[in-house]
C-alpha cells in the first residue's frame, strides 16, 4: 500500500494545530498541481499500475484523481480492473465527519473542558499553580494535558481521557482567583468563554 501523506509519528497520531492544517493547504496547491506532482512521483517510484486512490471528500481531490486517471487510461493495463475501483472514499474520514457531528450534541461541555485545559498551557506561572494542585490532589499521572484540533475527533477524545485523569486538580483550581478570573474576561469577541467545567461535565 502507497501513502503519500501521513500524520502518524511511530504509531501515535499527531495532533497538528488548524494553523498547521492551513499552512499545509496553501503549501499543497491547486488540484491540477496535485495531480502533476503525484503523477510525477508515481513515474519516479516506477509505479505504472494502479488499483485505486483512497482519499477524502474533498471536492479538490475529485479533480485531482481524474487527472490522475486520465494518465493511467493512456497506458496499457495502467489502471487494474479498468479503474472501475480507482477513486476510493476514505473511511476513515467519513468515520471522523459522523463522530464530529454527534459531538455538536456536548459541544458546550468539551468547550468547557478546552478552556480549563488551555489555562495551565497559557502560562508558566498558571502551570506551577495547576502542578501544585496536583500534588494536592494526590495525582501521579505522568499524562500531559494536550489540546485537541477540532476536527479530529480522535484528538478530542485524548484531550479529554488526558483531562480526566486531573479531574480533581480542576475542581482544586476552581478556588483559584487567576483560574476564576480566566473564565470571566471577555475574549476577542466581547464575550465569556465557556467553562469552568462544572462536576456533571
Amino acid at each position: 500500500m502507497l501513502t503519500i501523506e501521513s500524520t502518524v509519528e511511530n504509531g501515535v497520531p499527531i495532533a497538528e494545530s488548524e494553523e498547521d492544517n492551513q499552512e499545509k493547504t496553501k503549501k499543497r496547491g491547486s488540484p491540477g498541481e496535485k495531480a502533476s506532482d503525484l503523477i510525477a512521483c508515481l513515474h519516479d517510484w516506477g509505479v505504472d499500475k494502479v488499483f485505486c486512490v483512497t482519499v477524502d471528500n474533498a471536492s479538490s481531490n475529485d479533480v485531482a484523481l481524474r487527472k490522475l486517471k486520465s494518465d493511467f487510461q493512456e497506458k496499457k493495463h495502467g489502471l487494474v480492473l479498468d479503474g472501475e475501483m480507482f477513486h476510493m472514499r476514505c473511511s476513515g474520514h467519513i468515520l471522523n465527519l459522523v463522530v464530529c457531528d454527534r459531538l455538536k450534541e456536548i459541544n458546550h461541555v468539551i468547550s468547557c473542558i478546552r478552556n480549563a485545559v488551555r489555562y495551565p498551557r497559557s502560562f508558566t506561572a498558571w502551570l506551577k499553580i495547576f502542578k501544585e494542585s496536583c500534588k494536592e490532589a494526590n495525582i501521579e499521572s505522568r499524562a500531559l494535558l494536550c489540546l485537541d484540533v477540532s476536527t479530529r475527533w480522535n484528538s478530542t477524545f485524548l484531550m479529554l481521557e488526558a483531562a480526566l485523569k486531573f479531574k480533581k486538580a480542576f475542581e482544586i483550581l476552581d478556588g483559584d482567583v487567576n483560574y476564576t478570573k480566566y473564565f470571566e474576561e471577555d475574549n476577542v469577541n466581547g464575550k465569556r468563554i465557556d467553562g469552568p467545567p462544572i462536576q456533571r461535565d
